[in-house]
């Protein structure tokens, strides 16, 4: 489903900020090499994620869903010395492993590979900001987690959560779990949230 015009994203594209080699060559390997190349997060999300993380310099960020590396990346890159992303995902993927080794700011990922669920309850530290684009079905429970970790004023950005227009009438296990959590997040008073139709739908949460 095209929520924008292709001319008018085209448009939106060009007066963004531009992807540098790094970005470019990561997101041609992944359509290259992975079989559903259009789960990576992509620019303008890209971009969305790097203003975040520059508004609130956080020192502790947390990547659900890490597939080829490129949203782990986009946020290292804009965070201070010293700024951690753990980035999670139940399979390692080589090109992931590869960008993240390669890049001067890899230093500030650190790889966990496992059910992120599993990994996220051992976690106890004071976390700045979540982002969360892994399994669907899970959404709320990643949520959920992520609130209790995220100190007060921190931000969660979850992808994917117009998914393609399914929402409006929700059938299968994806779309009715995207749903939920949509309406979960809209009468949770922890929180204040607004949904933005940015590429497959991003929600922006900020812990009260």
């Amino acid at each position: 489903m095209d929520f924008l015009p292709k001319e008018i994203e085209e448009y939106s594209l060009a007066h963004s900020a531009e992807e540098s080699e790094l970005f470019q060559n990561l997101t041609r390997e992944t359509y290259d090499k992975e079989d559903i190349p259009r789960m990576l997060s992509g620019p303008m999300v890209g971009n969305v994620l790097q203003l975040l993380v520059r508004l609130i310099d956080p020192k502790l960020v947390l990547d659900i869903g890490t597939f080829t590396g490129y949203s782990a990346l986009k946020i290292a890159e804009a965070m201070p010395d010293g700024g951690i992303v753990k980035t999670y995902d139940i399979e390692e993927r080589e090109l992931a492993v590869k960008f993240i080794a390669d890049a001067l700011f890899g230093n500030r990922i650190e790889l966990k590979i496992g059910p992120a669920l599993e990994s996220l309850s051992n976690l106890n530290d004071s976390v700045d900001l979540v982002f969360i684009d892994a399994d669907k079905t899970n959404y709320l429970n990643y949520y959920n987690r992520s609130l209790e970790l995220l100190r007060q004023g921190g931000l969660i950005v979850l992808d994917n959560m117009l998914w393609s227009g399914e929402v409006l009438q929700p059938k299968d296990e994806d779309s009715k779990a995207i749903a939920e959590t949509n309406a979960f997040i809209q009468s949770d008073d922890r929180v204040i949230n607004q949904l933005l139709p940015i590429r497959d739908g991003l929600m922006i949460v900020q812990k009260l």
